[in-house]
């Protein structure tokens, strides 16, 4: 796992692109903010081998912020667009105090493959028994990089590759 200090040479180097450039990296790792949009499933039933089931809503979050209801699940997104070297890997956490507050902001997908290029996707869920207002531009995640023990034969290529803002489920 890379330190502050070798984030900050991958970013210099161009190898690591992080855009716009987060205030705060320290320690060993980079805190990205939460984008304005929102989007919400529409459906009470989703089935896996039919997208049109995962029909959404798109909002914008408000200066004033949203409310997301106990157990409530949307999709968000990170302000930032990450690309990620060919040779290192990226993972994701929810920041600490976002997480004290009962709100996790991925559902088991931390993970950012190598030759990922996109805004990353937040699967955002209260976890909590009350109602908490989360707000656009805020620290919201920790994103971690790892060196991989050499260069990936096969890089990102998939279907959420160049994403920008969220994106809902797509099947294979």
């Amino acid at each position: 796992m890379l330190s502050d200090k070798d984030i900050i040479k991958l970013i210099k180097r161009k190898k690591l692109l992080i855009k716009p450039l987060p205030k705060n990296i320290h320690g060993a790792h980079a805190n990205l903010r939460l984008s304005n949009i929102l989007l919400k499933y529409k459906n009470d039933k989703g089935d896996l081998k039919d997208n049109s089931s995962f029909d959404f809503d798109k909002f914008l979050i408000k200066k004033s912020g949203y409310e997301l209801k106990p157990s409530e699940f949307v999709l968000g997104s990170t302000l930032e667009k990450v690309s990620m070297p060919d040779d290192f890997f990226g993972f994701i956490e929810t920041k600490g105090n976002i997480a004290r507050a009962g709100i996790q902001a991925h559902n088991s997908d931390g993970h950012i493959d190598p030759g990922f290029s996109g805004n990353i996707t937040l699967e955002i869920k209260n976890n909590s028994n009350r109602s908490i207002i989360i707000y656009p531009n805020i620290e919201f995640v920790q994103l971690y990089i790892f060196k991989l023990s050499s260069k990936s034969i096969t890089t990102y290529n998939g279907k959420y590759q160049n994403q920008k803002g969220p994106t809902v489920y797509k099947k294979d």
